[in-house]
């Protein structure tokens, strides 16, 4: 019995390493089909080159060896595909010399190929709208887009990506239509990031300090300002419980290796220690409130008035995926001070600025200078129809410059708290306005997109 016993206690011990060990992401390989779009009138001079950018999406990726597939396929073929790759596995299943799908084609050894792969990716068009809107007097054109994900090895379903993009042109369908499909690339990579089986797992390598250097690289399309958990793992009831205790922002890519700077941190990561990636889509929002103290705003026919509070409501955009410390941001504001209504007609000043800041990581505190420059337009709606317009192709009021000293606060994983102080001024191009800005004092919250 003691025998037993020994044995039994040496085996748990030869197994507990291998059980903590921590998943690394490799690469898979994914057999793409061209995006299909049959029922719906899409411009194939819209199209352009959409099938190569889709497959660029997933080279860009880097955790894919992609195969490209020209046949296309109907949103109401996927799961006739399905099934089929399912029977595929069955040992007295015979494969027909060719299957159709749709009006899509696909030889025996097309699927022999296909079997071979880790994944299959079907992209297809599922609702296509364009039209001109008298409102906003302008086309619009939505189209949503799904990409479904089959497990070759086992017919299984691995995950849908649904993209819904959109565009807009004051003059041409044919130029909207293509700013609705020329979105989907961006989308759908963050939305592949998102699915499970896709989404990275890796370790830390090495630990020092607030520095880690973790598994992975360019190899598997890291980039700079990926983030990543840090996940401890428990066992409850023979059940694996897997909770999130800090958060690391990747500084530096190598080939194989990249270096991480831990934000946040409960537990004091170090070698093994399992890190999993948080997708994002490369952009945070930071809505904001300023309170600018100098000249006023004012419009033509205005009472002149002293210096006094200009209030400014505004969304700054910086881009984060692929930047660590300087990065390049947008942003769009609005004067409060300078909105007037005539009749049922509302016009409203619009700031629009790009700019760079630099940030300065403490922890969860972070400093960050930053600077831009901007001109304006003026956004008009008319109450009773509801119509839009805007002067941005041939009225510009305003030429601006700004620049803030922000201190941010990590509330947690998603979301910061910030308050900042700087200087704008905005000069009058028009006799519509006057000059305005002066010393600035404001605050707002960040989103991590």
């Amino acid at each position: 019995m003691r025998k037993v016993i020994a044995a039994l206690l040496l085996a748990a011990l030869a197994l507990a390493p291998l059980a903590a060990q921590p998943k690394v992401s490799e690469k898979q390989e994914v057999a793409i089909f061209a995006m299909g779009y049959y029922g719906f009138n899409i411009p194939r001079e819209a199209l352009g080159s959409i099938d190569l950018e889709i497959q660029k999406v997933f080279l860009d990726l880097g955790r894919f060896t992609v195969i490209g597939y020209a046949q296309r396929f109907s949103s109401t073929d996927v799961q006739a595909f399905v099934d089929i790759l399912k029977k595929a596995k069955e040992t007295n299943f015979v494969l027909p010399e060719k299957y159709q799908f749709g009006e899509a084609f696909l030889t025996a050894a097309d699927f022999e190929k296909l079997l071979g792969a880790f994944q299959v990716a079907i992209p297809v068009v599922v609702s296509f709208d364009s039209a001109y809107s008298n409102k906003n007097g302008r086309w619009e054109t939505n189209i949503k887009t799904s990409v479904s994900f089959v497990d070759a090895g086992t017919g299984t379903l691995t995950g849908i990506a649904d993209v819904q993009t959109s565009g807009t042109d004051k003059s041409s369908q044919l130029a909207s239509i293509q700013g609705a499909i020329g979105a989907i690339p961006m989308e759908l990579q963050y939305k592949i990031r998102s699915i499970p089986a896709f989404t990275l797992n890796t370790r830390v390598l090495a630990a020092s300090g607030k520095e880690i250097k973790l598994q992975l690289g360019t190899n598997m399309g890291i980039k700079k300002g990926d983030e990543y958990s840090i996940i401890v793992a428990s066992q409850v009831a023979g059940f694996r419980d897997e909770r999130e205790q800090g958060l690391v922002l990747i500084k530096d890519v190598g080939p194989e290796v990249s270096t991480g700077l831990v934000l946040y941190s409960s537990v004091k990561p170090g070698p093994d220690t399992q890190l999993k990636e948080i997708p994002r889509r490369g952009v945070d929002a930071a809505p904001y409130l300023h309170l600018a103290q100098g000249s006023l705003l004012r419009v033509i026919g205005d009472e002149p008035e002293e210096d006094g509070t200009n209030i400014i409501v505004g969304l700054r955009m910086p881009l984060s995926r692929g930047f660590f410390d300087v990065r390049p941001y947008a942003a769009v504001q609005m004067p409060v001070n300078g909105i007037r209504t005539i009749l049922s007609f509302v016009f409203i000043p619009v700031n629009v600025l790009v700019g760079a800041e630099y940030n300065l990581y403490m922890g969860r505190l972070a400093i960050t200078p930053y600077a831009g420059i901007g001109t304006s337009f003026i956004y008009i709606t008319e109450a009773l129809s509801g119509s839009t317009y805007d002067t941005s192709d041939m009225l510009f009021p305003h030429f601006g410059v700004q620049a803030y000293l922000n201190m941010s606060y990590l509330f947690n994983r998603n979301t910061k708290l910030f308050a900042e102080a700087g200087f704008e001024y905005w000069l009058a191009l028009t006799q519509l306005y006057s000059n305005y800005g002066g010393v600035s004092f404001g605050g707002g919250v960040s989103f991590k997109l």
